[in-house]
């Protein structure tokens, strides 16, 4: 969603307008099995005292408001609360109007969540020379937003935190932690909130110019590699002191573009070192914040924002990192809703893996077709809590009250799983979001097949044990360690699916590994046309290699032929007995390209029509798939109704199907 779509999705639920559309009928969604909350009140008094807005003020809580979240079903509703607001004038103080709304919401039963911007100080800070903005590592230009390594962030935090509690004591359910960022979410500026904050020089880039960022890479670097002589061999550098160890150079990502033309591990290792200190900055920050707000909350259970839905090293966002350390911390992460299912996927498949707890948010306005899209995705990613904006949620009541039974907060089933080579799309510097051929393959894919997405930290920490087959079509730059976690799960029973990829290696340059574990053979798929699927029995006799109790098989087919590699997806994924008695099909719920997605759980098959036409779909599921399983479908031949944007399920019963 590009910003001015945002700014306008943002001031509809500020306003309460829906852009002309309104509920099919007043019946309120009722119940639901996971928590709902919604948001977003006092934003337009945010802007008002930034100037982006001259209206009236119409997100407070009010008795219209209260009726919304009993008809929308939101057990909560989250206020954003601002440093600039909260304290107008040195030393004096002012929450009265956060516990208005606090004090209105507990009235009528319902929680009341902060999301705190204190990274937006008021004007008259500006002025202190205790400010420490962000500034532009490529420009030196500066924002009007705190940095993260401001030598006096954790008092300014600490201080805004203590007075908030003095104000509203227990008033606060849950806890949003907002981080120094565009929008409180994890990463870095990115020029999102311009329209709500005016800023001079505002783009996605790499702000990290200031002497204190700076001095924290020194000294980080100083920590990891303790002689300087030891980063100098690393690096391929000559500096003569700490001092003098800098950043490569970021203007245009030119040290990740040496790094990809040289091949050279020093130049890699440099850019590769930098991008995980940068990323790295947030998993030491958002822990010492969560313990200055668990100082005055010991008891509220808190959430992070991981937003941007994208991997670009300027976002500073590594989706395997983060989930990892909200576990250790114990705090849940809110991620991206309603955009990609492969970006979804590639955070849920982290929490899942590291027990973190996961909820997801909509980037703005979701139109109730949409509406539907973000049900069915979040539900296939396990979600456990759901944010959702007012108006969307009113305009949805009908479709939600029906889809509410699905939102149980289980994990789905899955039996392949998408190698996202983390490593390589840092040399690339995150183009694209997400590396291109693996999130092609799933987006395409989708319709014929569920995938989790595993990268190399998930794969060194055992998360390949989940899965049957992992999918592997780009990524020729990897960790030694992330190779040998796969040979391992190979040797142990795995299944790695590949392509003409040719040779992966090190970051070091060792190719030993992979030529150890992936065979060679037939070299192009010249001979198929796009559309064609693979000789099965062909490919098992050609392109299999055994490796202990599992097996590699290689398409002859280059990454860009994702027609073809979608099938032999599909065909590993339910033809996999075929290889022999220690190898076990997934359950065949949908296989056909139709414009139906299927999810299967451990007691139901979802399917989600995403056409604008009615499809009638005949499953017909195999008996052999569901032996020895704790629950398979009543009929094994089954016909199922779908009307345009619309999920049904095949409901699962207990026992398990008889020869």
């Amino acid at each position: 969603m590009t910003v001015a779509l945002l700014a306008a999705a943002f001031l509809a639920v500020c306003t309460g307008t829906s852009g002309g559309r309104s509920p099919a009928d007043d019946e309120p969604i009722g119940p639901t099995p996971i928590p709902f909350y919604t948001g977003n009140l006092s934003v337009l008094p945010f802007m008002r005292y930034w100037g982006t807005h001259a209206g009236p003020i119409t997100d407070l809580v009010d008795d219209g408001r209260i009726a919304l979240l009993r008809r929308i079903a939101c057990f909560a509703d989250c206020d954003y609360q601002a440093w600039c607001l909260a304290e107008p004038e040195p030393g004096r103080w002012d929450f009265s109007m956060y516990r208005a709304n606090a004090d209105a919401l507990h009235r009528a039963g319902l929680g009341y969540i902060p999301f705190c911007w204190v990274h937006f100080p008021p004007k008259w800070y500006h002025q202190s020379p205790d400010f420490v903005p962000y500034e532009c590592a490529e420009h030196g230009e500066k924002l009007m937003q705190l940095s993260p390594w401001a030598p006096n962030i954790d008092h300014l935090y600490r201080q805004f935190y203590r007075e908030q509690h003095r104000a509203l004591g227990d008033r606060v359910t849950w806890m949003r932690v907002g981080t120094p960022s565009d929008y409180g979410e994890i990463g870095y500026p990115a020029a999102m909130t311009s329209w709500l904050v005016p800023q001079k020089h505002a783009h996605p880039g790499y702000w990290c110019g200031d002497r204190h960022a700076r001095a924290d890479f020194r000294a980080e670097m100083r920590r990891k590699f303790r002689s300087l002589a030891a980063l100098n061999r690393r690096w391929g550098a000559a500096f003569a002191s700490w001092d003098d160890v800098t950043y490569p150079e970021v203007r245009e990502e030119a040290a990740a573009r040496r790094a990809r033309e040289t091949g050279a591990p020093t130049d890699r290792r440099r850019w590769l070192d930098f991008v995980d200190w940068y990323n790295g900055v947030w998993m030491r920050f958002v822990p010492r914040l969560a313990g200055i707000i668990r100082a005055y909350y010991p008891k509220t259970p808190l959430i992070a924002s991981l937003g941007y839905s994208s991997e670009r090293t300027v976002y500073g966002n590594d989706y395997s990192a983060a989930p990892k350390m909200a576990k250790r911390i114990g705090i849940a992460l809110q991620t991206p809703g309603a955009v990609s299912y492969y970006g979804v996927k590639r955070v849920a498949t982290a929490c899942h893996h590291y027990g973190c707890p996961f909820y997801t948010e909509p980037p703005g306005d979701v139109p109730p077709e949409a509406e539907v899209a973000r049900v069915f995705c979040d539900v296939s990613c396990g979600v456990q809590v759901y944010f959702e904006y007012p108006q969307n949620l009113d305009r949805a009541r009908p479709f939600l009250r029906e889809a509410k039974r699905h939102m149980t907060g289980a994990r789905p089933v899955v039996d392949v799983a998408l190698w996202q080579p983390s490593v390589e799309h840092r040399l690339n510097a995150g183009e694209g979001n997400f590396p291109l051929p693996v999130f092609l393959l799933g987006e395409e894919g989708r319709d014929r097949f569920d995938y989790d997405v595993v990268d190399e930290t998930l794969a060194e920490d055992g998360a390949l044990r989940r899965y049957r087959v992992l999918v592997l079509v780009a990524g020729r730059v990897t960790e030694a360690g992330a190779l040998r976690a796969i040979a391992a799960w190979v040797r142990g029973g795995g299944v790695l699916l590949t392509c003409d990829l040719g040779d992966v290696e090190t970051v070091e340059g060792d190719r030993s590994l992979w030529r150890d574990l992936v065979p060679e053979g037939p070299s192009s798929a010249a001979g198929l046309t796009e559309g064609d699927v693979w000789d099965w029995p062909s490919v098992l006799r050609r392109c299999v290699r055994r490796v202990g109790r599992g097996a590699v098989i290689r398409l002859p087919a280059p990454p860009e032929r994702r027609a073809l590699l979608i099938d032999g997806v599909v065909k590993a994924a339910h033809q996999l007995a075929d290889l022999g008695p220690r190898f076990r099909n997934a359950p065949l719920v949908d296989a056909a390209a139709d414009g139906v997605r299927a999810t299967l759980f451990a007691d139901r098959v979802l399917y989600y029509n995403g056409t604008a036409r009615s499809v009638t779909k005949r499953v017909r599921f195999r008996p052999e798939d569901w032996r020895g399983r704790c629950a398979h479908p009543a009929e094994m031949d089954v016909e199922v109704e779908l009307p345009p944007h619309t999920i049904r399920a095949i409901p699962l019963v207990e026992g398990s199907e008889k020869k």
